[in-house]
């Protein structure tokens, strides 16, 4: 079985340790999961995706079964304002570690730890090869810990592959498209007093986002587990006084989509509302770019290996089927999600420690029955492989 105490012990040493993206980085982090692993008489490798930013894989050989590849990131989003308690204190109170990347997710990298641990302490030979891929740049829109490990060959196709990210330890089985967007109005400067000579950009976005709200909320797409689409403009930023008519206007959108719609679907549509809102505002101009990498909407399938044995193991630890329907979907995105949309697997899927409620949030924690659970769910889906593997096959 896992050891809880390094467990718990791990995730506190990992929210001491800073890693915040954008910030300092997760070099440190890094570095002491290598430690960590090179002590339980692990080879980790290190794979440089940008400088002083390493993913770091660790593999405990297997039988001829398909890989469990475990994909935990290191970074965590920016600290913020507003904590009760030190953010990299890993402080626990009434069962609960607290801190910067407490369940988001350094509670689910350490229950990974503790997996390849316990596989060498108790002398197991699992089934298929357990490989742990500690990436970086999770939290930021580009996601390159995960582009460079499917670029560098290191998955296969029949690889079953879970990241430990924070879902309540309910299973996540799909995951909403998401795309960000930045979008530019260039309208006209004017004195305040004489307006009608200017063109306002602040004006002609606020419509922008309106009518694009108004559309997206009117699609008439919903998914079983996703749900419907959604939009945030999560930026606004306009004009240099507030006597002038603004010359320019510049807001970020979030855009998260449902099947039937596709990835490609999102600029065309805020491209045709922006040209329509525009036709009232002679001479003014937009532009729309890309703000990190597309990300489609993916499911796992019901099948993968990896679906049938977190069920089949949660089934044993806990008695009762794990929660199924609307509670399925995930509204963020994680790396698992990012190597099924790069890759076109059926087989990666999300369940781990912690609220995705609490991540990202001041007084972020993750809950030490969580951490328990998952751990007991990852040994034993483990222990059953060959079994869970045989049985998709038959």
């Amino acid at each position: 079985m896992i050891d809880l105490e390094k467990v718990i012990a791990d995730t506190q040493s990992l929210i001491s340790i800073d890693s915040q993206n954008p910030g300092v980085g997760e070099g440190e982090c890094g570095a002491w999961v290598s430690r960590r692993l090179s002590d339980m008489g692990l080879t980790p490798t290190a794979m440089t995706v940008q400088k002083n930013r390493d993913n770091i894989i660790a593999t405990v050989p297997g039988g001829d079964s398909p890989r469990l590849v475990i994909l935990g990131h290191l970074d965590t989003v920016p600290i913020g304002e507003g904590w009760s308690v030190d953010p990299l204190g890993g402080e626990i109170r009434e069962d609960k570690i607290y801190g910067r990347g407490a369940c988001d997710m350094k509670g689910g990298v350490a229950v990974a730890l503790g997996l390849l641990e316990a596989l060498g302490t108790h002398n197991v030979t699992p089934a298929g090869d357990v490989v742990f891929v500690a990436t970086v740049d999770e939290e930021a829109p580009d996601m390159a810990g995960a582009h460079h490990l499917v670029a560098s060959d290191v998955l296969r196709p029949t690889d079953q592959v879970i990241a430990l990210e924070p879902t309540g330890t309910k299973l996540r089985i799909a995951q909403m498209g998401l795309r960000w967007l930045t979008v530019k109005v260039t309208g006209k400067m004017a004195h305040a007093g004489r307006a009608h000579l200017g063109i306002d950009s602040a004006h002609v976005m606020a419509r922008i986002v309106d009518r694009l709200k108004g559309h997206i909320e009117a699609l008439p797409y919903v998914d079983d587990i996703l749900g419907r689409p959604r939009f945030t403009c999560g930026t606004f930023h306009a004009g240099v006084a507030t006597n002038v008519v603004p010359p320019t206007a510049e807001a970020s959108f979030d855009i998260r989509i449902v099947p039937p719609m596709v990835i490609e679907d999102v600029i065309p549509m805020v491209d045709t509302i922006a040209h329509a809102v525009l036709r009232d505002f002679p001479g003014a101009t937009f532009t729309i770019d890309g703000l990190g990498a597309p990300r489609p909407p993916v499911r796992a399938a019901e099948d993968a290996p990896i679906i049938r044995g977190l069920r089949s193991a949660y089934q044993s630890v806990v008695g009762s089927s794990l929660p199924q329907g609307d509670d399925d979907g995930h509204e963020a995105y994680t790396d698992a999600s990012m190597v099924a949309a790069l890759t076109g697997s059926t087989s990666c899927t999300v369940f781990g420690p912690g609220s995705t409620d609490r991540a990202h949030t001041a007084d972020e924690f993750v809950p030490i029955s969580d951490l328990e659970l998952v751990s007991r769910v990852m040994w034993q889906m483990v222990f059953d492989w060959d079994v869970i593997c045989r049985a998709t096959t038959d």
